[in-house]
């Protein structure tokens, strides 16, 4: 059976605003993970503490959790590009971490509170934190990181990052 011009045009139509409505849903909801995680960011520090000569410029908990090493590359023909879970996670960070973009040498501190007690290796959801802070463009690049201090916290509900960044003097 054959459609009428009319008939095809009607179905194309139909699926066009499906297509649209799929993509307001996704949206949506996308909005609303990145506005309950800017809710729960404390209060950006910008604070001196002496004893350490460290200057705090970022102190935040965001509620979520990175993607692992192992799922942070998706293969894509003859190459690798960021898997969707990455690019998300890139962008609730990006819309929650100011763009300071310092050039000073940096000390991290990480706390991941991931949502089970699954076994999981805390190393490999490093990697995902730190491109996040320089695509978001607090610094110029990950080479800039002189400290590290990874830590499990405790089992949260939909997982938590609490960050804490420094400058060293």
């Amino acid at each position: 059976m054959r459609w009428s011009e009319d008939q095809l045009q009607a179905h194309l139509k139909a699926h066009r605003n499906r297509a649209n409505l799929s993509k307001e849903r996704l949206k949506t909801e996308n909005d609303a993970k990145v506005q309950q995680a800017k809710n729960n960011c404390l209060e950006r520090k910008l604070e001196r503490n002496e004893a350490t000569k460290e200057n705090f410029i970022l102190s935040c908990e965001v509620a979520t959790y990175p993607p692992s090493v192992n799922h942070y590359w998706v293969k894509s023909g003859k190459r690798f590009v960021l898997s969707d879970k990455a690019k998300a996670f890139h962008m609730i960070i990006k819309a929650l971490i100011p763009p300071l973009q310092t050039e000073a040498r940096l000390k991290l501190e990480v706390t991941f509170h991931f949502p089970n007690y699954q076994t999981r290796d805390i190393d490999n959801y490093l990697k995902a934190t730190i491109d996040s802070l320089v695509k978001c463009g607090l610094c110029i690049d990950d080479e800039q990181f002189d400290e590290l201090i990874v830590k499990r916290g405790e089992v949260v509900k939909g997982g938590l990052i609490k960050l804490k960044v420094m400058e060293l003097e």
